[in-house]
C-alpha cells in the first residue's frame, strides 16, 4: 500500500506544481522575484518527477539528491530575495547569504556520492547534517522576513510565511531522524509530497498579493465559493464518519446505536449550515477576504445589477432596485422612498422584510438636507457613527433593525434614498463597498428617474389624447349647433309639411345620437384601442352617401352625388367615424360655396381604394396655405372658427387607416379627397 501513494502522491506534486509554474511564467510580472519563483516551482515538481523515476528505478539515485538540493536552493534564494529590501547592506544579510551558499554547494558535494568528511565532537559531518543546518537557516530567514515587514507587507507575505514554514517543520521533523539513523524514514516519506500539495495554495494567495509578482489568476468567485465549499462538507463527513466508527467502537453495547446517531446528527447539522443565509454570508466574506486582492468582483456584480433590472417585468421597478441593493449589501429587507416632485415630499414606493409602518418624508427634512450636502455612499444608524448616527436616528421607525441609508443621486441631486436593514453575517464596511454602493446606487437613481418620467409622460399624452378628444368634440358640438339653428330658421318656413317634420324628427334624432357618441368618447381615453379593423364594419358606400346627401339635401342645402362604380363599393370601416368626418368636409364646401351653388360629391376606384372627393367653388386657397397652415391645430380663418376641422378630419381618417388630400386654387374652390381601404367581393355585408 505504502509504494503506491509514495508513487502518486509524488506525481500529484508534480502536475500541481507544474501547472501553477506555467501560470507564473504566463501571469506574472517580469522581475527577479518572478523569475525565482517560477524556478522553484520547476524546480519542486522536478524533483517529485525525480522522485518517482529514481524510485521506479528509470534514473540513477544521485538525481533525487541533485534535484532536491536544487529545490531547498531556489526556497532559500526566494527567502533572501524578500529579505534583501530591508537588510541587503547590512552584515548580518552578506552573512547569511554566504552561509546559504557555502551549505548548498555541501549538499550538492556530499550527496552526490554519499560522502562522509569526518565527525566533529562525536557528530558525524555528512549531507544529512547539511539538510538539518539547511532548514535551520531556512528557518532563520523567514523570521527576518516577518520581523521586518511592513504592516502592508505582511498581508501579503503572511500566506507564503505558513506555507513555507510548514514545509520547513516537516523537513526538520523528516530530517533530524534521517541524521540520527542515516536511513529515511518511508512512513514520512509517503507524507513528504502531500505537504509540498498542501502548501501550494498559500503560495498562490501569496504570489497574487506580493507587488514583485502580481500573478493574475482571475478564479470565478462563484467557482472558489462552490469548490471550497465542497472541500469543506467532504472534510466534515470525513470528521462526522471518524467520530462513528470510534463511538461504535468504543460504545460498548449500544456503540452502533450511538454512531448512527451522530452521523444523522452530523449530516443534519451540515445541512443547516449550507441552507444557512448568514452562514453562507460569513463564508462568502471569508473567501473574498483571504482568497482574492478586491472584496467585489464588478464585471459579475454591475451584470447581475443589468439583469436584475431587466428581469420579473410585472414587478415595479422600485421593488427589483430594492432587492438588488439588499443582495449587494446581503441584507435580508429595507425600503426606498423617491421623490415627487409634485408632491413636495419623498414617497415610500418599495419595501421589502420586516418593516415598520413607513411614511413620506418632507423634501425640506433635515436628514434629506444632510444627504444633499454629503458625498458618501452611505450613512450609518450604528452607534458610535459620529453625529450621522444621531442625526439619522429618527429614520429607525422606519425600518427594523436599521442599518445604513443609501442617498439615490441623480445629476448631483438627491432623487431619493434607501434604509437597509443589518447584513446577515457582521461586516465593516470600507472603500470597495463605498465605491461599488455609490456606482450601483447612481445607475439605479438613473433608472427610477427615467421610468418617472416615462409614467409622467405616459400621463401627458393621456392628457394630451382626452384633450384633443375634447377639442373634436366641441368642434362637432359646434357643427351640430349650426345644424340645428338651420333646422329652427326653416320651421317657419315648412313646418307645415309632413315630409319637412319627418326629417325634422330624423335630423333631431341624429343630432342626440351624435352628441352622445361625442360624451362616449371621452370616457374612453388611456384604453388600449383594438386591432386596426377590429370592430369597424363593412358598408355600402353608394347607400351610405345616398343618405346622407338625402338627409343634407332635406336641410335646403344643394348637393349633387356622383357614385358610378362599376365594381363594388364595400368599404369596412367605423359608420359613425365616417359621417363625423364627412359632415366636416361638406360643411365646409357648403361654407366656402355662394348660396344657391351645389357642392359635389364624387365617387371612384383607385388602386385597393375608394375615393370621396367633395368639391366646392368657393374662394379657394393657397398651396402654401395647404402645406404650413391648413392641418395646424388652433389655426383658422373664419370668424368664430375653432381651427380644429382640418386637422380633425386628418386625424380621424388616418384612425380608420385612410387618408385625405386638399388640391385648392384662389378664385377656383376646393376639392377634398377622402380614401379608404376597399373590401374585396368576396366580403358579404
Amino acid at each position: 500500500m505504502t509504494t503506491p501513494l509514495l508513487v502518486w502522491g509524488h506525481e500529484v506534486a508534480f502536475v500541481a506544481y507544474a501547472v501553477f509554474a506555467l501560470i507564473v511564467a504566463v501571469r506574472s510580472s517580469r522581475t527577479l522575484l518572478a523569475a525565482l519563483f517560477l524556478t522553484f516551482m520547476l524546480a519542486t515538481a522536478a524533483w517529485a518527477q525525480s522522485f518517482v523515476a529514481v524510485y521506479l528505478g528509470y534514473a540513477p539515485v544521485w538525481l533525487e539528491g541533485v534535484m532536491s538540493t536544487a529545490r531547498d536552493a531556489v526556497w532559500l534564494g526566494i527567502a533572501l530575495a524578500l529579505m534583501q529590501r530591508h537588510a541587503k547592506d547590512t552584515n548580518y544579510f552578506r552573512a547569511l547569504t554566504a552561509v546559504a551558499a557555502l551549505l548548498v554547494g555541501l549538499q550538492v558535494v556530499l550527496g552526490m556520492d554519499d560522502l562522509m568528511v569526518g565527525a566533529f565532537a562525536g557528530v558525524q559531518i555528512d549531507v544529512t547534517l547539511v539538510r538539518v543546518a539547511m532548514t535551520i537557516l531556512g528557518f532563520i530567514v523567514v523570521e527576518n522576513v516577518m520581523r521586518n515587514a511592513s504592516r502592508g507587507e505582511l498581508w501579503a507575505l503572511k500566506h507564503w510565511a505558513i506555507g513555507f514554514s510548514a514545509v520547513l517543520a516537516f523537513q526538520l521533523l523528516y530530517r533530524v531522524p534521517e541524521f540520527l539513523t542515516h536511513r529515511p524514514d518511508l512512513s514520512l516519506a509517503v507524507a513528504n509530497p502531500i505537504v509540498y500539495i498542501v502548501a501550494l495554495p498559500f503560495f498562490v494567495v501569496s504570489s497574487t498579493r506580493l507587488p514583485q509578482l502580481k500573478v493574475r489568476v482571475h478564479s470565478s468567485r462563484t467557482f472558489i465559493f462552490h469548490s471550497t465549499t465542497l472541500i469543506a462538507v467532504g472534510i466534515m463527513l470525513q470528521g462526522i464518519a471518524l467520530a462513528s466508527w470510534y463511538v461504535r467502537t468504543y460504545g460498548g453495547s449500544n456503540g452502533t446505536a450511538l454512531a448512527v446517531i451522530v452521523a444523522f446528527s452530523g449530516v443534519a447539522a451540515i445541512a443547516a449550515i449550507l441552507v444557512s443565509s448568514g452562514a453562507r454570508s460569513r463564508f462568502r466574506r471569508f473567501i473574498n477576504e483571504n482568497f482574492f486582492s478586491l472584496k467585489y468582483d464588478y464585471r459579475v456584480e454591475w451584470e447581475k445589477a443589468i439583469r436584475e433590472l431587466a428581469a420579473s417585468p410585472g414587478q415595479d421597478t422600485p421593488e427589483r432596485v430594492l432587492r438588488i441593493l439588499c443582495d449587494l449589501m446581503d441584507t435580508s429587507g429595507g425600503a426606498i422612498w423617491l421623490y415627487r416632485e409634485s408632491w413636495r415630499q419623498f414617497i415610500p414606493v418599495a419595501k421589502r422584510g420586516d418593516t415598520a409602518v413607513i411614511s413620506p418624508v418632507p423634501e425640506n427634512d433635515p436628514r434629506v438636507e444632510a444627504l444633499r450636502s454629503r458625498d458618501e455612499a452611505f450613512a450609518s444608524f450604528e452607534e458610535g457613527a459620529g453625529d450621522g448616527g444621531n442625526l439619522f436616528s429618527p429614520w429607525r421607525r422606519f425600518v427594523d433593525n436599521a442599518w445604513i441609508v443609501v442617498p439615490m443621486r441623480y445629476r448631483s441631486a438627491v432623487a431619493g434614498f434607501a434604509i437597509l436593514n443589518r447584513p446577515r453575517a457582521p461586516r465593516t464596511l470600507d472603500w470597495e463597498d463605498q465605491s461599488l454602493l455609490r456606482l450601483v446606487a447612481m445607475q439605479l437613481a438613473a433608472y427610477l428617474v427615467q421610468e418617472e418620467t416615462a409614467q409622467s409622460l405616459a400621463d401627458a399624452r393621456q392628457l394630451e389624447d382626452f384633450n384633443k378628444r375634447f377639442a373634436f368634440v366641441v368642434h362637432d358640438i359646434k357643427n351640430t349647433i349650426g345644424q340645428l339653428r338651420l333646422l329652427v330658421s326653416n320651421i317657419t318656413k315648412f313646418g307645415d309639411e309632413k315630409e319637412f317634420r319627418d326629417d325634422m324628427v330624423i335630423t333631431l334624432g341624429n343630432s342626440v345620437e351624435r352628441l352622445e357618441g361625442m360624451l362616449k368618447s371621452l370616457t374612453v381615453v388611456g384604453e388600449r384601442r383594438p386591432v386596426n379593423g377590429a370592430d369597424y364594419q363593412v358598408i355600402d358606400l353608394t347607400n351610405f352617401l345616398e343618405k346622407f346627401t338625402k338627409e343634407k339635401c332635406s336641410l335646403g342645402h344643394t348637393i349633387v352625388l356622383n357614385a358610378n362604380l362599376s365594381n363594388t363599393s364595400l368599404v369596412r370601416t367605423d359608420f359613425d367615424i365616417l359621417h363625423r368626418v364627412l359632415e366636416h368636409v361638406v360643411s365646409n364646401a357648403l361654407e366656402a360655396s355662394a348660396a344657391g351653388v351645389a357642392v359635389t360629391i364624387d365617387v371612384s376606384a383607385g388602386t385597393g381604394t375608394l375615393q370621396i372627393a367633395v368639391s366646392d367653388q368657393g374662394s379657394g386657397m393657397t398651396q402654401q396655405f395647404i402645406s404650413e397652415e391648413l392641418f395646424r391645430p388652433l389655426k383658422t380663418t373664419k370668424l368664430g372658427g375653432f381651427g380644429i376641422g382640418s386637422y380633425q378630419v386628418r386625424e380621424l381618417m388616418r384612425d380608420l387607416d385612410g387618408d385625405v388630400t386638399v388640391e385648392s386654387a384662389v378664385g377656383q374652390g376646393t376639392r377634398v379627397t377622402l380614401s379608404m381601404p376597399l373590401v374585396r367581393k368576396t366580403v358579404g355585408i
